[in-house]
């Protein structure tokens, strides 16, 4: 069994009800402007290094019985995506604590309510 097929098992076993579990990806990608795609080969400029996932994080996040997961989308302007709303939606449903913080006094509110 290879790794990602673990992940895949405990994935679809625990991640309903009041558990909920995610991948996370770990490691270092780059980000910048498209300049050329084609099936073997993919161009950015700029281009950036960015890191996935802080140094350590489990490959599965979340949250089961008993825990209070904790989620804060920052946002100094602009507007969370359909997608972040709905995560946020998900982890306050399932009795975490989660929101948009755009100071540290926001980030306090969600924290310690």
């Amino acid at each position: 069994m290879s790794e990602s097929e673990l992940y895949g098992q405990i994935l679809r076993e625990y991640s309903h009800g009041p558990i909920r579990l995610f991948r996370i990806n770990a490691g270092m990608a780059y980000q910048g402007r498209v300049i050329e795609r084609t099936p073997q080969r993919l161009v950015l400029a700029p281009w950036y290094p960015i890191r996935l996932a802080a140094e350590g994080v489990s490959d599965l996040i979340g949250w089961s019985e008993g825990a209070i997961f904790t989620a804060i989308e920052c946002k100094l302007k602009g507007r969370a995506t359909p997608a972040q709303l709905a995560f946020i939606d998900l982890v306050q449903r399932s009795g975490g604590r989660a929101g948009i913080a755009r100071s540290v006094e926001d980030a306090v509110k969600i924290l310690i309510p």
